[in-house]
């Protein structure tokens, strides 16, 4: 791979990872600058087309590519996005864009008369992410890997469609309604990822890579995602959402669980089970089909250090984490943390800081 010629090293240290065991050390993802001036690329004038132009997507995120040093198990990661509400958009869901974030406008008004919750195959989202996956299968090819678009889940759908308080409100207003759009949505979920993963597949990489998160695996590979989880309560998750993350977890080879904020953290016990539920499956028949948890403490909510307790307590309780955090706090990571089904990701300034933080990783492994 162009970007990544020593990508056969990394292979087995990720196999393992995947299983919840140690290579010869803790996996880090370390990105830096590799020296090279980044080539400019001009920038459209509108705020959509700097979203949605096919030729701006691929050379501004290739140019960064081009100048990114990739240390430990680091990987060069090609994207498309339309925001965090792309599979609502998928859904016909109009988008809003704004320079660095998007989301669906809420066109869901009266469950008496519900929207379909069916993919749109005419929807402005769906043709873009086929077009730009069609494109990448020859552009990608040998340079880069291509990840899946971020899918979020059939609940984040139904928070994008019709806004966080009205939804929570749902809950207990039309408990048939949720029960009914999530049937759909979960079929529509499936149909999305083998699309999708069919798409990627085309480039002819080798394996797949967790989305936004860009950690690579043996088989498809996808975040799980339930932004949801921080406005409702445990058994809300277990009645409305939980079903979905099993559908989830048939259909893909291996996943990771985007925790987010200090308000989740109350539905750890029953992310334990789902965890508990994949371990269990992860057999011949699927071998890396274990979930892994990344906990993303939010806004002001930082450094990640002061969550080690947490990430301690996900680790007793079997689970694969994924940490990102700051160099600086590296070596307390590794330290403090069992390097057993330990990712750590993290930034350095050079080259020169990148491979100082995997031969660290390397010295400070340990069970």
């Amino acid at each position: 791979m162009q970007y990544r010629p020593d990508l056969d090293s990394i292979i087995p240290r990720m196999e393992a990872w995947w299983q919840g065991e140690i290579l010869d050390r803790a996996c880090i993802a370390v990105c830096a600058p590799n020296g090279k001036t980044k080539r400019e690329v001009p920038r459209p004038t509108t705020i959509v087309e700097r979203w949605t132009d096919p030729d701006y997507v691929f050379e501004s995120q290739e140019a960064s590519l081009e100048t990114t040093y990739y240390a430990g198990e680091a990987i060069p990661v090609f994207r498309p996005g339309l925001g965090p509400d792309t599979f609502a958009a998928c859904l016909g869901a109009p988008i809003e864009f704004r320079e660095d974030t998007s989301w669906s406008r809420h066109v869901i008004t009266d469950w008496a008369a519900p929207p379909s919750f069916r993919i749109d195959e005419e929807s402005f989202a769906w043709k873009w992410y086929h077009d730009m996956y069609r494109m990448a299968a020859s552009r990608a090819a040998g340079r880069y890997f291509v990840a899946p678009p971020d899918c979020h889940s059939g609940g984040d759908c139904l928070l994008a469609m019709r806004g966080g308080t009205p939804l929570c409100m749902d809950l207990y207003d039309f408990p048939e309604a949720i029960h009914a759009a999530m049937g759909q949505l979960e079929a529509a979920v499936v149909r999305f990822h083998e699309t999708f993963f069919s798409l990627v597949e085309a480039t002819g990489q080798r394996g797949h890579t967790s989305c936004w998160l860009r950690v690579w695996s043996p088989g498809r590979s996808q975040m799980m995602q339930l932004d949801l989880l921080a406005l409702i309560a445990p058994k809300h998750f277990e009645e409305f959402f939980y079903h979905e993350l099993e559908v989830n977890a048939e259909v893909l080879d291996s996943a990771i669980f985007h925790l987010d904020g200090p308000d989740a953290i109350k539905h750890l016990p029953i992310l334990y089970r789902l965890l508990e539920q994949t371990r269990a499956k992860a057999d011949g028949r699927k071998k890396f089909g274990v979930v892994s948890l990344q906990w993303q403490p939010g806004a002001g909510n930082f450094p990640m250090r002061n969550w080690i307790p947490l990430l301690q307590e996900m680790q007793r309780n079997g689970a694969n984490i994924y940490v990102d955090c700051d160099p600086s706090e590296v070596e307390q990571m590794l330290t403090e943390l069992s390097s057993k089904g330990l990712f750590l990701s993290t930034g350095a300034a050079d080259k020169q800081e990148a491979d100082h933080l995997v031969k660290l990783a390397g010295k400070l492994t340990h069970e």
